[in-house]
């Protein structure tokens, strides 16, 4: 199942990352805000942050907020570890567990039909093989893409501005 993995090193202190971080990061709606409101049934346009999740000291865990439903969405988690340069921010994003189980499953019954089972027609199971992994792909990699150039432009841009305060104007 897809997992994404990177890392970024910036130049500001841990502190300073996380609070860039909570910069791009809001808490959704709890469970009975979004009843009462329609949230989730409603057109929405986003017009806040791109992630709904948490920001602590050394780490976080986010997802970014969307309009529309996708099940493929990535969760990104993410861990702050101090450099003698400044920090490195480790990255991992994957799929949510139980729509992983529930692809995992369902490949390997059709995987399983489309090698084994002599009288089921092979082409259709083949079908839907392909289509289940074209599903999980089309639908994680694209955000995973997205995530990471949020947090990359973010923390990047932190340290181009840190950097041109701390430099000196003739």
């Amino acid at each position: 199942m897809p997992i994404y993995r990177f890392h970024l090193d910036v130049d500001v202190p841990p502190h300073m990352v996380a609070e860039l971080l909570k910069a791009i990061v809001h808490k959704g709606p709890t469970f009975w805000e979004s009843l009462r409101t329609g949230w989730w049934w409603r057109l929405r346009y986003r017009t806040g942050p791109p992630f709904i999740g948490t920001v602590q000291d050394d780490s976080f865990r986010v997802r970014r907020d969307i309009q529309g439903r996708n099940s493929f969405l990535p969760l990104v988690w993410g861990r702050f570890v101090s450099t003698p340069t400044g920090t490195r921010v480790s990255v991992t994003m994957f799929l949510h567990p139980l729509v992983a189980l529930f692809m995992v499953i369902w490949l390997g019954i059709v995987g399983r039909g489309a090698l084994v089972d002599q009288s089921a027609p092979h082409a259709i199971l083949w079908s839907m093989f392909i289509f289940g992994v074209a599903l999980t792909a089309s639908g994680f990699i694209p955000e995973a893409i997205k995530a990471r150039r949020l947090i990359s432009e973010t923390l990047r841009n932190a340290t181009i501005n840190t950097l041109q305060q701390q430099t000196p104007v003739c």
